[in-house]
C-alpha cells in the first residue's frame, strides 16, 4: 500500500475533482453536500495513510529489536557454551583460600546458567 500511495493518491484527486467539477452544475444544499463528502474523504484516506506509516515504522522497530534479541542470545549461548568448558565435572584443586572462594563464585554463577539454558531449550 505505501509503494502505491501515490496512485492512489492521484486516484483520489481524480475522484474529488470529478466530484467538484458535478457540484459545480448543482444547487446550493448538494453541492454543499458534495464538498463535504469529498472533504471526510480527503481526511479519511489522510488517516489511513497515517496509520500504515506508523504501522510499518512499528513494525521496522519490532524487527530491529527482534534481531538484536536473537544477536544477544547468540553471544549469550556462546558464553554459555565457553564457561561450560572451563567449568568441568573435575574441578581442579586448588591450594589457597582465594582460588577456592574464585571456584566457588564461578560455580555459583554458572551453574544457574547452564540449568536455564537447558530450561530454555527443553
Amino acid at each position: 500500500m505505501l509503494d502505491d500511495h501515490q496512485k492512489h493518491t492521484e486516484l483520489l484527486d481524480q475522484a474529488i475533482q470529478a466530484g467538484e467539477s458535478f457540484a459545480a452544475l448543482l444547487s446550493g444544499d448538494v453541492c454543499d453536500v458534495i464538498w463535504q463528502q469529498t472533504n471526510v474523504l480527503r481526511l479519511e484516506w489522510d488517516q489511513i495513510f497515517a496509520k500504515v506509516t506508523a504501522s510499518e515504522q512499528q513494525l521496522e522497530v519490532s524487527l530491529a529489536e527482534w534481531a538484536s534479541y536473537t544477536e544477544c542470545l547468540s553471544q549469550v549461548e556462546a558464553w554459555l557454551r565457553k564457561m561450560r568448558i572451563s567449568v568441568s565435572d573435575d574441578l581442579l584443586l586448588v591450594g589457597s583460600l582465594e582460588d577456592k572462594k574464585a571456584q566457588l563464585q564461578m560455580c555459583k554463577v554458572v551453574l544457574p546458567l547452564q540449568m536455564l539454558h537447558h530450561d530454555l531449550l527443553v
